[in-house]
């Protein structure tokens, strides 16, 4: 079954950034083809800190790294999201295809659930 999170939480919003993880995690394990779109304020979730002090809250973006383990192969991120936080792909610690709006549309139509998480 092909599922799309879109993954919205900011890394400080108590631990919603975490468990959206834990739930694409969860879809991936049991077979499931798991495109991961971060968007709006989930994409701060991605950019490069010293240490996890400055993002203050425990550091789980090293599980970014399960992607592979869990054949997590389709990720991306909201071009437009990193448009308008003044962000750009070299600031970020996963190398997640940039999709304008209307790749964006057309990846959502492809698949059989969208989830918000």
């Amino acid at each position: 079954m092909k599922i799309a999170v879109l993954v919205t939480q900011l890394p400080l919003h108590g631990i919603a950034a975490r468990e959206s993880l834990d739930l694409i995690f969860a879809l991936a394990a049991v077979e499931h083809q798991v495109s991961v779109v971060f968007c709006d304020d989930a994409v701060y979730q991605l950019v490069k800190a010293n240490d996890s002090a400055e993002l203050q809250v425990k550091d789980f973006r090293r599980s970014f790294k399960l992607f592979e383990l869990y054949d997590i192969d389709h990720v991306y991120i909201c071009a437009e999201s990193l448009k308008q936080r003044q962000l750009h792909a070299s600031e970020l610690v996963l190398d997640a295809q940039p999709l304008e709006s209307s790749e964006l549309n057309q990846l959502l139509n492809t698949q059989q659930h969208v989830i918000k998480a």
